[in-house]
Formats: C-alpha cells, sequence, structure tokens
C-alpha cells in the first residue's frame, strides 16, 4: 500500500472510531429536547413558617399540595398533635434554621435539576418527571433521598456539609458523610431512580461480578445525566482517592481474580467491595473506598464505548448477563 493510500485509509480508521465514540457518547446533544423547568414543592418552609399555635387553620390551605404527607389524619386531633410536636421540638427547629441559611433559594438546584432531567428525558422518553419535594428529614442519613411511582423527596437537611455540626452530634461515621454535600443533591436524586430501575427490570445480583455491574451501571446512569459533572463527585471519591483507585485499578482487578472472588456469592466479601466504609478492606488503610464500585464503572464505559448501538435504556433494562457484558466488555485494565 503506497503512503497515500495509507493515510488515507488511517484517517478513514480514526474517522470511523470517532463516530462510534461519538454515537456512544453519553454526552449526547439534548438541543431538541424540551421540559418543563423544574420546581421544587417545599414542604419544610410550609410547616416551619407556620403559627404552631395556629396549626389546625393555617395548615389547611397546603392540604391539597401536601398531601402526600398529610393524608387525612391532619383532619384528626392526633394527626395536628404529632405535627405539632414534630415543627415545635427543639431539635428539628435547629436544624430548619441552619438548612434554610444552606437552602433559602433552591433555584440554582432546580436549573441543575432540570438539565439533569433534560438528558433523562432524551434517554428515557417514555418515562415521566417525578414530582419533587424537599423535606427536613430530622437527619435521616439512611434515605436521604426518596423515589417512587413519579414522587421524589428530597431532605434537604442531609445536604448541609460533610462538617455540619449535628451530623456528628448524632454520631454519623465520618466516612459516611461524604455525599451529605449541597453539590451531590442532583446526583443523590438520580442515583436512587437509577437504582429503582435496575430493581424494575429485575436485576437480581447474586454474585460479585453481578454487583460490580449494577455498581457500574448506576454509576453510567450518573454519567449521561451530567456529562459535565467531575467523576470524583459521581463516585464521592477525594481527589487523592480517585488517583489511587486509577492507579491501582490493573492490580485491584488482578486480586480479584487470582483470588477466585469474581463469582462468589459471600454477602461479606461483596460488602468489602462496594459498601460505604473509609477504604476497601481486602486493600491497604490507604486505598480508595468501595472498589469494587469504580471496576464496575469502568466495565460498563467500556462495554458502552465497543458497543455503540447499546442505549441506556437497553443498559438499564435488557442487558441482564453480568458475563456476557464482562466478556464483550473486553475488560483489561493495566
Amino acid at each position: 500500500m503506497s503512503s497515500s493510500l495509507f493515510a488515507v485509509f488511517l484517517i478513514g480508521l480514526m474517522m470511523l472510531m470517532a463516530s462510534c465514540r461519538q454515537k456512544n457518547s453519553y454526552n449526547v446533544d439534548v438541543s431538541d429536547v424540551e421540559i418543563e423547568p423544574i420546581e421544587i414543592m417545599r414542604y419544610e418552609k410550609v410547616l416551619f413558617e407556620i403559627n404552631p399555635e395556629n396549626l389546625g387553620e393555617e395548615i389547611q390551605m397546603h392540604v391539597d399540595d401536601y398531601y402526600l404527607f398529610l393524608g387525612d389524619e391532619i383532619n384528626t386531633a392526633m394527626g395536628q398533635q404529632q405535627l405539632y410536636d414534630y415543627i415545635t421540638d427543639e431539635f428539628n427547629r435547629e436544624i430548619y434554621q441552619d438548612l434554610i441559611q444552606q437552602w433559602d433559594n433552591l433555584s440554582p438546584l432546580e436549573v441543575e435539576l432540570t438539565n439533569a432531567f433534560t438528558y433523562f428525558s432524551y434517554h428515557f422518553k417514555d418515562s415521566n418527571i417525578p414530582q419533587i419535594y424537599s423535606y427536613l428529614s430530622a437527619i435521616d442519613y439512611e434515605y436521604p433521598v426518596f423515589y417512587q411511582d413519579g414522587i421524589a423527596i428530597i431532605g434537604l437537611d442531609m445536604f448541609l456539609g460533610k462538617e455540619y455540626k449535628n451530623y456528628d452530634r448524632i454520631g454519623i461515621p465520618v466516612f459516611k458523610r461524604v455525599k451529605f454535600v449541597p453539590d451531590a443533591v442532583p446526583v443523590e436524586l438520580m442515583r436512587t431512580i437509577a437504582k429503582d430501575f435496575i430493581h424494575r427490570a429485575d436485576f437480581i445480583p447474586e454474585s460479585l461480578l453481578d454487583y460490580l455491574i449494577q455498581e457500574g451501571k448506576v454509576l453510567y446512569f450518573l454519567d449521561a445525566m451530567f456529562p459535565s459533572y467531575p467523576d470524583s463527585l459521581k463516585i464521592y471519591y477525594t481527589e487523592s482517592q480517585l488517583n489511587w483507585a486509577t492507579k491501582n485499578e490493573g492490580p485491584s482487578w488482578a486480586f480479584i481474580l487470582e483470588n477466585d472472588m469474581l463469582y462468589s456469592t459471600d454477602r461479606q466479601l461483596v460488602q468489602k467491595f462496594v459498601g460505604d466504609s473509609p477504604f476497601t478492606a481486602p486493600f491497604s488503610a490507604g486505598s480508595a473506598p468501595r472498589m469494587g464500585s469504580f471496576i464496575g464503572w469502568k466495565i460498563i464505559r467500556d462495554y458502552m464505548q465497543r458497543n455503540p448501538e447499546i442505549t441506556l435504556f437497553d443498559l438499564i433494562f435488557q442487558k441482564k448477563d453480568s458475563r456476557e457484558i464482562l466478556v464483550d466488555s473486553r475488560y483489561r485494565p493495566r
């Protein structure tokens, strides 16, 4: 082949590869996608800005908008007493004052969520955008965000910064607080939706590989919803943890394979690789946490890169064979 023909061939090959990458890129063109701007219904403001001594009367004008929270019980003496106790509790009122300092204006958050749900609508055209509420959870750190049946509820008091005094006061471990920062609200909401979708797809993980793939799907979902967000925010790593994970991806994968862990169904082993912790237990105390999640993310990224015909919808709802995904990803970390 002459040098000129080879050059033409090489340029064509590069263009084809670029085309494949573009087709599979999660940074898609959403300029033609139109959705209504997200508006968050603020239940906590309604409750903590009414007069508790006139609760029975003042709450009535809000029952229709917040029936999800108030229900028919608000029309009973017991229901009103429970609500009175909640909004006059000193600890709750202290949290609310801190919450309102951070979250007095939700407009920037609503813009971020509108952007995210624009991508969501691109990838899941037949899925409705949820009605979103905020509330004061009284620091329910196990469920900072709730999503079900087209309703999303955000506990804004769970996003006051990892150094927030009341997280320490009730004993939340430091490693669990990495997700309790204001920037994490959109991420946590979309993460919760991704997990709900995977559950509805009847993907039931059993082996460690299944859990790696499940975690990878969730993180790739976040890639697609937040193409401009840094990886560190999506997986809640510090810069040093991300550097450690990137540097030790190959050795970590080799360790899993060499110790015959990939198809293990030992739940304790699975937890060591994907559970919340300050580091990944099979490795050193200086390791990045949740290395299983990081590896699963890289497997899914490789899989989607090499299979550009697979949509995000297909990945979540159709592709359930973890071994097939691993093989087709041709995952080979260094």
